[in-house]
């Protein structure tokens, strides 16, 4: 009963933190645009936002490595209380202000540094003796993402943008009393790798990554991919402006885009039994370019729709692989630094997208942007392909997810 009890928590997990993932990262200008901030600074919260989280998920990392004292369930719930009170702030401020900003920032950043760990959480469990499906629990995420995006964009237009931080505290409140259920379940398993810890210490930042340079270079062609996420996510709004669409259609887009999402994922171990990770890796690349070479030429809604269902081929592919590979290529005593690194690089996508993307968008328009976007799908695939072709003299765990 426990081993089912942990694998539906942990689905529930996630969908509702990528629930919350759509009401503060995905809406973000759907939220800030009615407040009177013009694209360029809401780029610029946005790479704030993915700039501390750059900063902060490694050190988390590294705490999360080398404690003894807490769980992953436990860091992930003081997080989480902070993403609380930052979310709480977001329903009472109002108008074009400093304060709005720097909050607004903060929540992104703390919203953010809680993925590294929630990855880990299902291996966590796993060597707790759960039986654990990651890929089952990432398309609950998924469908959470999907539903929430609807449902914001419908309620938004009854309700206002006031729907937006209300949905993000409602999410948040859900999400904590799950970890406390599944604190109490590692708590009560104790920690079946502090052996391990005790015998070969963890390595510090700069060392794991440079025992890991193959992964390092992989996590930057995830960089290049997840730019292109991060531009065609936040920047959605602006896109479909172009042809006459408002928030609802973006809520739509954004719904469509993370229920294609939901088959791959959840099938995820099927794929692993019958393609390596590097293949996944380089398939993902393919989509990801057709992907965006076809928003670029959309002149019309339902192009950016149908650019929007390709999700199944781009990011459905390289989410869990990227997640595995992880797994796969890193020792368990540094298991949280390996998810880091390649979400970390995620975030630093995200980081450049909010540099860049309201710069273009204001001085060079969406075409631009969607340009920049193909060259770094283009790119992405290249550093995967060349990295991933021999990663398995990297020291690691050889193991499916």
């Amino acid at each position: 009963m426990k081993r089912n009890s942990s694998q539906i928590s942990y689905g529930a997990l996630h969908f509702f933190y990528w629930a919350s993932n759509a009401t503060i990262c995905s809406f973000c200008s759907a939220f800030l645009l009615p407040m009177g901030f013009s694209s360029f600074e809401i780029g610029l919260i946005i790479s704030l936002g993915n700039g501390g989280a750059v900063l902060l998920q490694p050190l988390l990392a590294e705490y999360a490595d080398n404690t003894k004292k807490h769980n992953v369930s436990e860091i992930l719930s003081w997080i989480c209380g902070v993403f609380l009170i930052l979310a709480g702030l977001l329903l009472v401020l109002r108008g074009h202000s400093l304060f709005l900003a720097v909050f607004y920032t903060m929540a992104y950043i703390v919203q953010v540094c809680m993925l590294p760990l929630l990855n880990e959480l299902n291996y966590r469990l796993e060597r707790a003796g759960f039986s654990m499906n990651y890929g089952a629990a990432r398309a609950m995420g998924s469908l959470g993402y999907s539903l929430m995006s609807s449902l914001a964009g419908f309620a938004a237009e009854r309700y206002g943008i006031i729907t937006f931080p209300a949905l993000t505290v409602l999410a948040i409140l859900l999400i904590l009393g799950i970890l406390f259920y599944l604190s109490r379940i590692l708590k009560g398993h104790g920690f079946p790798f502090e052996k391990q810890k005790e015998e070969k210490k963890a390595e510090n930042l700069l060392a794991f990554v440079k025992a890991h340079q193959k992964m390092a270079m992989v996590s930057l062609g995830g960089l290049c991919f997840m730019f292109c996420s991060t531009i065609t996510g936040n920047y959605l709004l602006q896109i479909v402006s172009e042809v006459g669409g408002t928030a609802k259609e973006m809520g739509f887009g954004l719904s469509l885009a993370a229920i294609m999402e939901i088959p791959v994922i959840f099938f995820y171990d099927r794929l692993r039994g019958k393609f390596s990770v590097r293949q996944l890796l380089c398939a993902s690349g393919i989509g990801y370019i057709i992907k965006h070479l076809i928003l670029l030429a959309a002149g019309n809604y339902q192009m950016i729709l149908f650019s929007q269902a390709l999700q199944i081929v781009s990011f459905a592919l390289y989410l869990p692989s990227s997640v595995a590979y992880a797994h796969e290529n890193t020792e368990e005593e540094d298991s949280v630094k390996g998810q880091a690194l390649m979400t970390t690089a995620g975030t630093a996508a995200g980081l450049l997208a909010g540099l860049f993307g309201g710069l273009v968008i204001d001085g060079l328009g969406i075409d631009a942007l969607l340009v920049i976007c193909v060259v770094m799908s283009v790119l992405g695939s290249a550093l995967i392909f060349v990295f991933t072709k021999e990663n398995s003299h990297e020291p690691g765990r050889k193991e499916t997810v």
